[in-house]
């Protein structure tokens, strides 16, 4: 079991609004199409609402560079050993 931080993204993302680059997410957020971004020991995964969601490049990239300055690590990133 996880725990969600899409609330302390969305904090972020509003104070920094401002921003050009911000604001298109920010949009984006705001046609809900972001469920969560759930933390287990340091990892994290993205739900959108449903499979039909879109996930625009931009957004993912920027929640990938967030989440790392927090020291947690996209599940997809983990290296695997064999």
């Amino acid at each position: 079991m996880g725990i969600n931080i899409i609330n302390e993204f969305w904090e972020h993302i509003e104070e920094n609004r401002h921003k050009k680059s911000i604001e298109r997410i920010y949009q984006w957020l705001n046609r809900d199409n972001l469920a969560s971004i759930i933390v287990n020991n340091n990892v994290y995964w993205i739900e959108t609402v449903c499979q039909f969601s879109t996930f625009p490049k931009y957004a993912f990239d920027y929640i990938k560079k967030w989440c790392n300055k927090k020291g947690i690590t996209y599940l997809y990133d983990i290296p695997i050993k064999y």
